[in-house]
C-alpha cells in the first residue's frame, strides 16, 4: 500500500509542478492520443538467473496530453515483455526458454515540446516522470515461473524523445525498473527496456 501511495503522490506531485505553465494560457489545451509500437527488455542481474539475453516484446496503449509547451502526459498500456533466461533452478538444468510477461502500465510523463516547424519533422518532444505497472499474466514456459512468481506491482521511471509529423507522432522511451521483476526475498532483477512507438493525436 505504501508503494500506491508514493506513486500518486509524485503523480500528484508532477501535476502541480507544472500547473503554472499552464495558467499562462486561458486554459490548457487537451489532445488525445493512441501509439502501438515494440520493445526491447531485459532483466538485470539476479541471483536466481543463470543467463539471460534481451528479447522484442509488442506494447500499445492510450494517452491524453494536457497542455502545449510544457505538458502532462498519462495514459494506459498494455505491455508484453519478453526475454529468454535460464533459471539457476528449472524442471530441466540449463534449458534456455522465453519468459514473457503482460503487464497494464499507468505512466504519469511531464513534458517539454518545442515550437520547431521543420518542413518534415515538428514539435520536438522530451518527457519523463514515474510508472506503474499491474501484472496481468505470463505465459506459460519450461522454467517453473508461473503468475504467482512474478510481482504484481512494479514501478518504473521512464524517459525519452519524440517529434511529430503532422498528426502522426514517434517516440523513443527508456524504462528503468526500480521494483524487482520476481516476487521472492532474494530477487534482485529488475527491468530494463527501451520501446518505440508510433502514435496518432486526434
Amino acid at each position: 500500500m505504501r508503494k500506491y501511495l508514493h506513486f500518486w503522490f509524485i503523480a500528484s506531485l508532477l501535476t502541480i509542478v507544472c500547473q503554472p505553465a499552464f495558467s499562462q494560457n486561458e486554459g490548457p489545451e487537451l489532445r488525445w492520443g493512441a501509439k502501438v509500437g515494440v520493445n526491447l527488455a531485459r532483466i538485470s542481474d539476479d541471483p536466481g538467473l543463470q543467463d539471460m539475453d534481451t528479447g522484442l516484446g509488442t506494447e500499445f496503449g492510450i494517452y491524453g496530453r494536457i497542455g502545449d509547451r510544457f505538458y502532462v502526459q498519462p495514459g494506459l498500456d498494455f505491455v508484453t515483455y519478453k526475454t529468454h533466461i535460464i533459471r539457476t533452478v528449472q524442471p530441466r538444468p540449463g534449458e534456455r526458454d522465453a519468459f514473457v510477461t503482460n503487464y497494464l502500465r499507468v505512466p504519469a510523463l511531464i513534458g517539454y515540446r518545442t515550437n520547431y516547424e521543420g518542413s518534415v519533422l515538428s514539435h520536438l518532444r522530451f518527457f519523463v516522470g514515474p510508472a506503474f505497472a499491474f501484472n496481468v499474466g505470463v505465459k506459460d514456459n519450461n522454467l517453473d515461473v508461473r503468475r504467482k512468481d512474478v510481482r504484481n506491482a512494479q514501478f518504473s521511471l521512464s524517459g525519452g524523445a519524440g517529434f511529430d509529423i503532422r498528426f502522426l507522432n514517434f517516440d523513443v522511451t527508456y524504462h528503468h525498473g526500480i521494483s524487482t521483476v520476481f516476487n521472492n526475498n532474494n530477487s534482485e532483477g529488475k527491468t530494463k527496456a527501451f520501446s518505440l512507438t508510433a502514435g496518432i493525436a486526434f
